[in-house]
């Protein structure tokens, strides 16, 4: 199995994690993965799933390939140690701690520019922890740079977790890359899978520019 991306802390594959995790012959010490769990569709879909046991409705095209809830996730369920973007939407029931990433925290208004927050669920810790991390149309966080993923996470969120795990990351979803950058530049190795070219392209990109090692 080739990987499309290589160097000395980051190894990215490209295609589906559900085939190419049978054939990692490698330990894992942290799933930190930020799977899609119906971003493309409207914001009632909660109701509607739950009342009418059907499919959301679809107001976008969907950005992500799996987005339409097609995708079973229970397998990420198996890795002891956790965490994952996406409560409740996402649940695990056997975590036993939470982050909650405030989205907006120097937001000085009662209205608000996107989602006021997100939640991780982890077995990473116990109880609930906080970060603050401005991630606002062009008022994120130290002005950092947005690539054309519409999920993409900070790198101060990522850097967190990353700071409260031992040993080797993986990432099935890695979207734009940020858990593999953020890795690297912690000193800490890790392996990413992206279904989609484009995004292995940019992760890829993102990868390879040196960082200064701590």
């Amino acid at each position: 199995m080739k990987p499309y991306y290589q160097d000395k802390w980051v190894v990215i594959y490209h295609g589906d994690c559900r085939e190419i995790l049978p054939q990692l012959d490698v330990k894992v010490d942290l799933v930190l993965t930020d799977p899609p769990y119906w971003i493309g569709f409207d914001g009632a879909w909660l109701s509607q799933m739950n009342l009418a046991h059907g499919k959301p409705t679809n107001k976008t095209d969907a950005l992500i390939i799996g987005d339409d809830g097609s995708l079973n996730l229970s397998f990420l369920f198996n890795f002891e140690k956790r965490a994952i973007f996406g409560h409740p939407y996402i649940y695990d029931k056997n975590a036993t701690g939470w982050l909650v990433w405030d989205k907006q925290p120097e937001l000085d208004t009662d209205r608000t520019m996107t989602s006021p927050c997100e939640i991780v669920s982890t077995t990473l810790w116990r109880g609930f922890r906080i970060v603050r991390c401005m991630w606002a149309g062009y008022l994120r966080n130290n002005g950092e740079y947005r690539f054309k993923h519409p999920t993409q996470k900070p790198q101060k969120v990522v850097d967190y977790i990353i700071n409260k795990s031992e040993g080797l990351i993986l990432d099935p979803f890695l979207g734009s890359g940020t858990t593999c950058f953020c890795a690297k530049k912690l000193n800490r190795y890790s392996i990413g899978i992206e279904i989609e070219e484009r995004y292995c392209e940019i992760a890829a990109r993102r990868c390879s520019q040196e960082v200064m090692e701590l």
